[in-house]
């Protein structure tokens, strides 16, 4: 199964997810069914040359927030930034918006 990029996994069929919102091209989350905290997505550039059955979900790269402080659900805000290890995208979600640094 191709996972492209303009499908991310938040869409796919079985992940139980709502209120799924895009924050940018590359950067999406949801909420799990009865999860207070949001699941993240990001479409990973360092996985280029990676095959996608040697990765998980294709180019889309999740990670979870349960270390991390709701300070308010709409707009989203959590605390403290979001970084993912496998390229190194890092940024803040504060009033509804990305701003990576």
């Amino acid at each position: 199964m191709g996972h492209p990029r303009s499908s991310p996994p938040t869409d796919w069929p079985g992940l139980e997810m709502t209120g799924v919102t895009r924050l940018t091209d590359d950067i999406y989350y949801g909420w799990t069914d009865g999860g207070c905290m949001p699941l993240f997505w990001h479409w990973c550039a360092a996985l280029a040359d990676v095959a996608e059955e040697h990765t998980v979900s294709g180019r889309w790269v999740a990670t979870g927030t349960s270390t991390h402080t709701l300070v308010s659900r709409d707009p989203l805000h959590i605390e403290p930034s979001l970084l993912w290890s496998c390229c190194g995208l890092h940024g803040f979600v504060r009033a509804g918006q990305w701003t990576g640094s």
